[in-house]
């Protein structure tokens, strides 16, 4: 049986604005730090007209994530990651933390 949380946010005005750019930080950094910058890129860019089903499939797959993420944080994540300019921000994040790091 799904354990669903009733204290998880259902939509993206739940989560403030402060903690959806720290949780986009946090996995720009984790895709960095494992050197998967470019297909972590590459995936964003090619999804992005898409971004509101890939976030629905994230939440399908949760159960196999929960290594890098608390279960509310990956479902936070499917959530922020539905719009656009989280995406950009994303894809933003990550190629100034791999500049930085080279």
């Amino acid at each position: 049986m799904l354990d669903i949380n009733p204290n998880l946010p259902i939509t993206l005005d739940e989560i403030p604005e402060s903690e959806q750019q720290a949780l986009l930080e946090k996995v720009a950094t984790q895709i960095v730090k494992r050197r998967l910058t470019v297909p972590a890129i590459i995936a964003l860019e090619v999804y992005k007209p898409l971004n509101f089903l890939g976030s629905q499939a994230l939440i399908a797959i949760n159960p196999f994530v929960q290594s890098i993420f608390t279960s509310a944080d990956y479902q936070k994540f499917a959530l922020i990651i539905e719009k656009d300019a989280n995406v950009e921000f994303l894809i933003k994040r990550i190629e100034d933390l791999d500049k930085e790091e080279k």
